[in-house]
């Protein structure tokens, strides 16, 4: 009985307390429960929409991703068939050995194209071999080597213009200026770096002319560094008239090597610095007495091991021919 009491008691407590509030209160509570309500309600249809349109952006942002795939893969598929188009035009393996039977060529290329290239050409009695160095790398490299190539085509076909290299390059200079003009006029101060060496084997020399580039004959323990003109094939603003033809004598078991600066510019080592010309001749000078192909791979792999984890900066080209 107590017990009851005490619970009527407290009931009608709580009973009075409501009445106390009064209908005022009670239209408070009420509101103050709608507006809850209704922000609840408007939050859940913000976070709708932010989901809509993150969503919507998501499916966007897929579809441009899936386009610029489908184009980085064209592009691809492109650069890799002007690859194999560079290559049918620089001198194959085969071709260059039926005119040089001893010889290795290096060639690497930083990018799937580059601008650097090589040719070997019968010419009369020489046989004729070219490095060349065309500004850039890449695609611009690669255009640039070939108008170089058609360029040789042009100039280089007779045993006169394989005896007289100086002028070859001197018509390829001139043709080189005149073509790389846009259409505004603008002087374009793009060229290449080359070398000609015409091996004249009854003779035992060689007659050639050097645009901006380094060509060498290893013979026992010495380097005989071949002398050039320090200018490109191209628009240089001390430029000679004319570039040099020169000559030099060979003997049997000369090792000649013409290449271009990408192997000598690599940067690598302790210091991250340029392999440089003298450590180039230094290792030529160890290899130049080991079989062709073991000189290429013992080659490639200093400069493999020289680079580290260093990217490779420039197109890469070396021909070494014994005589």
């Amino acid at each position: 009985m107590i017990l009851l009491n005490v619970i009527e008691k407290n009931t009608s407590d709580w009973y009075d307390e409501i009445n106390s509030w009064g209908a005022e209160h009670i239209e408070l509570l009420l509101s103050m429960f709608a507006v809850s309500l209704i922000l609840v309600i408007a939050l859940i249809i913000a976070i709708y929409k932010i989901v809509k349109i993150k969503r919507k952006s998501e499916s966007r942002l897929a579809e441009k991703n899936m386009e610029i795939r489908d184009v980085n893969q064209k592009m691809l598929a492109s650069i890799n068939y002007a690859s194999r188009i560079q290559g049918a035009v620089i001198s194959s393996i085969v071709d260059v050995k039926a005119i040089f039977p001893e010889n290795f060529v290096l060639y690497r290329p930083r990018d799937i194209v580059g601008g650097d290239y090589y040719r070997a050409i019968r010419c009369g009695r020489y046989s004729v071999m070219i490095t060349a160095d065309c500004t850039g790398h890449g695609i611009p490299g690669a255009l640039l080597s070939m108008l170089g190539i058609s360029a040789l085509r042009e100039y280089l076909v007779t045993e006169y213009d394989a005896e007289n290299p100086g002028t070859v390059l001197d018509r390829m200079r001139t043709f080189i200026k005149s073509t790389l003009v846009s259409t505004g006029r603008c002087m374009l101060d793009d060229g290449m770096d080359m070398t000609i060496c015409s091996f004249d084997f009854e003779k035992m020399e060689i007659r050639y002319a050097i645009a901006n580039q380094t060509a060498l004959i290893i013979r026992g323990n010495n380097a005989i560094k071949l002398k050039g003109d320090s200018m490109p094939v191209g628009r240089y603003i001390a430029e000679k008239e004319h570039f040099q033809t020169l000559t030099v004598k060979i003997e049997k078991g000369d090792m000649v090597y013409m290449f271009s600066d990408g192997l000598q510019d690599q940067l690598g080592g302790n210091d991250n610095k340029k392999f440089l010309l003298k450590n180039l001749i230094t290792t030529l000078i160890d290899i130049h007495n080991e079989p062709l192909n073991e000189q290429r791979i013992a080659l490639e792999q200093e400069i493999i091991s020289w680079r580290g984890g260093i990217s490779q900066i420039d197109d890469m080209t070396m021909v070494g021919i014994k005589v």
